[in-house]
């Protein structure tokens, strides 16, 4: 990412490089979310029992938590990127350490602030059922009627504020993947971009470097990503398809070595990456796209300023 641009037009031009690559890819998230959380028995039952919009349940949510959460991380990410480069060159890289601990700073600010968004997303793209058979729990905990404000009264009732920000103990760890993600996107434009392009990729470019960078970074991180899905997709006072039977402690589902432990214990360690596929195949649409959006955008920016900059040079 080491563009010249301030961090506003960075943040700007990367939440909306993220927002178009999420509305796109919205479908395939929603249900490697339920294929995490043992939610989807197949994708022809939940077509045929709630119709094709049921896959854009939460999308107004999520695309909400997805501009607000990407401006925070670019613009963080670009700031203190920018006080570390102060001195230096614009287009100067930084160390290894500086790289991760730059994103991984920005990662958690942006989560800390989205967390609440995140998880209503997730819930909102679970609480359909999709097995053919109708939910009858009358428990207080699991709303009879659907919806963004159902499913925030569900999440107020069951564990009051602190339930907007369950599972956030997993952000900590997981603020490394975007981390990863742009030190490895950074690598790639080191080793397989020269001269001009290395410096400003183009959208293809972009898209490729983006998607190699996240579908690494996902593929070392998955078992928390599964951890963290089944913490927010868990339900207080119901049980969970995604928990042991056999477990009764609160950790199992509460927690990331209790989640992990309970997956681990029920199928071995296959169990700790169901669904990596097509999570994998969603990070390669979302990352690519965002990305080549991000650049385009930028590039977009420059050639206005120099357009503007030879105007005034000619008048």
């Amino acid at each position: 990412m080491t563009s010249t641009l301030p961090p506003f037009v960075q943040a700007s031009s990367g939440s909306l490089g993220s927002a178009v690559a999420k509305s796109l890819a919205y479908p395939l998230d929603l249900v490697t979310t339920r294929i995490q959380a043992q939610k989807l028995s197949s994708v022809r039952d939940l077509i045929r029992k709630h119709g094709f919009l049921s896959f854009y349940d939460g999308l107004t949510t999520d695309a909400g938590a997805t501009l607000l959460s990407s401006f925070l991380y670019y613009y963080a990410y670009s700031f203190l990127r920018s006080l570390l480069t102060r001195g230096k060159s614009k287009t100067a890289m930084l160390s290894v350490p500086q790289e991760l601990a730059t994103g991984y700073l920005a990662g958690i600010f942006s989560r800390a602030l989205t967390t609440p968004l995140s998880i209503i997303t997730v819930q909102l793209q679970t609480e359909r059922d999709d097995n053919g058979s109708d939910n009858h729990d009358t428990s207080d905990s699991l709303p009879t009627e659907t919806g963004f404000r159902a499913v925030c009264r569900s999440i107020y009732r069951a564990e009051g504020v602190r339930g907007f920000w369950k599972g956030f103990s997993t952000t900590f760890l997981l603020s490394l993947n975007p981390a990863i993600t742009l030190f490895l996107f950074q690598v790639f434009r080191r080793l397989v971009l020269r001269g001009r392009d290395r410096a400003a990729p183009t959208p293809g470019q972009a898209f490729v470097g983006g998607a190699v960078a996240n579908s690494i970074a996902v593929t070392v991180l998955y078992p928390l990503i599964l951890s963290k899905t089944l913490i927010q997709t868990a339900r207080t006072s119901s049980s969970n398809a995604s928990v042991s039977p056999d477990s009764k402690s609160p950790e199992a589902v509460h927690t990331i070595r209790g989640t992990l432990m309970t997956q681990y214990n029920d199928g071995g360690v296959a169990a700790l990456y169901r669904g990596l596929h097509a999570q994998i195949l969603k990070g390669v649409l979302t990352q690519g796209v965002a990305m080549m959006v991000k650049q385009r955008i930028e590039q977009l920016v420059i050639q206005a300023y120099l357009r503007r900059r030879a105007l005034r040079s000619t008048s």
